[in-house]
């Protein structure tokens, strides 16, 4: 198994074959990265082509003429931030095709969700990748597709771009009994009131994880299909206005305690159950950025990472959000202001932290998926 710098060593003398995983055409930018073998060969035997950098051919194929090499590197870590310009449009584009986007987690859920009888969607507030990288679950990175806020984030999540959300669509699958757990107190919280508008009066006030779990068991069994959207804390209430350092392996560790309390109760309360569970967005920790980082705003901003509007900040990119109106958040590591000594951990700019979040998902559906 080889690493990016053995794969590109080997391709400097010779084409190789590798099958690459996502993202490492930004560690490998000074190869052309072939797609197929076929395509290679079109431009090898064509007289007026000149190839004018070293070549790696992605397919899992082999050819007697080309050393096959097996990539186990993993492109999906805080490295990102030293090879992606987050910037650069075109960088974000390329993420954005190969990582599955947050505005397709809804239609990624009702691809997913076939003969379960219990569904539960649990969003996490600030949430980071990279936090949960090492759990034990079915894990995969996905792009935050937007200025990494809260309203954005959870409402890309929800409705997708549309105006259908997660729980509307699933009724077409006869999911007629649903349960909104929420932290904010419906109709005091717009931003709660709009992500369950559709559940009606089924939304509850929770004050910890556990209250959601013991409302589901208390009312199993279930006579109809069942959907559970959970809205939890994560690590935003912990990154903002604290005197003390945030003990963030604790706020991790509990969190997966309540994600195998969460499977417990699906296997204790239905026979075919799947479970995901998101994040609106991740966490830049003051930790992980330079000792110094660049202030780019001659101003005082609310916010560290990101202007609501239209700017012309340098290293920085505006995002329009149909809901949200425009913002432009700066790249990493940039910052509008210096921190503030309760400041621990910051989001809203584009980053490896904040805008690549979870996706976990766990399943019991009497196969193998």
């Amino acid at each position: 198994m080889a690493t990016f710098e053995t794969i590109a060593e080997r391709a400097q003398d010779t084409p190789v074959i590798s099958v690459l995983p996502p993202l490492a055409s930004f560690y490998l930018d000074e190869f052309a990265i072939y797609r197929s073998l076929d395509s290679f060969h079109q431009r090898l035997y064509d007289p007026d082509f000149r190839f004018e950098q070293d070549v790696i051919i992605d397919e899992d194929t082999r050819h007697r003429e080309y050393p096959r090499i097996d990539c186990s590197a993993d492109p999906v870590i805080p490295s990102l931030n030293d090879v992606v310009d987050w910037d650069d449009r075109e960088h974000h584009d390329r993420i954005r095709q190969d990582l599955l986007r947050q505005s397709n987690i809804k239609e990624h859920i009702l691809e997913r969700v076939s003969p379960e009888d219990f569904v539960a969607l649990v969003i996490v507030d600030g949430l980071s990748y990279d936090a949960v990288r090492s759990f034990e679950f079915d894990i995969q990175p996905v792009v935050v597709d937007g200025i990494s806020t809260t309203g954005p984030g959870f409402k890309r999540i929800i409705y997708g771009g549309d105006t259908l959300s997660v729980y509307g669509a699933l009724t077409n699958k006869d999911f007629y009994n649903v349960y909104g757990f929420t932290y904010w107190p419906r109709g005091q919280e717009d931003l709660s009131t709009e992500l369950h508008s559709a559940m009606g009066q089924e939304v509850y006030r929770i004050k910890d994880f556990d209250d959601a779990l013991t409302r589901l068991k208390t009312d199993a069994p279930f006579d109809d299909k069942t959907y559970v959207q959970i809205t939890r804390m994560g690590f935003d209430q912990e990154c903002h206005n604290r005197k003390e350092e945030p003990n963030r392996n604790s706020v991790r560790d509990e969190l997966a305690s309540d994600i195998r309390s969460l499977v417990e109760t699906a296997e204790e309360v239905a026979t075919n159950y799947r479970i995901f569970v998101t994040a609106d967005h991740g966490i830049l920790w003051r930790d992980q950025l330079p000792e110094e980082p660049s202030i780019v705003h001659d101003e005082w901003a609310d916010h560290a990472r990101f202007l609501e509007g239209v700017h012309d900040l340098p290293n920085s990119m505006t995002e329009h959000d149909e809901n949200e109106g425009e913002a432009t958040a700066l790249a990493y590591p940039h910052l509008t202001r210096e921190l503030k000594n309760t400041e621990w951990g910051v989001h809203g700019g584009f980053s490896y932290q904040e805008s690549i979040v979870p996706l976990i998902e766990i399943s019991n559906t009497g196969d193998s998926t």
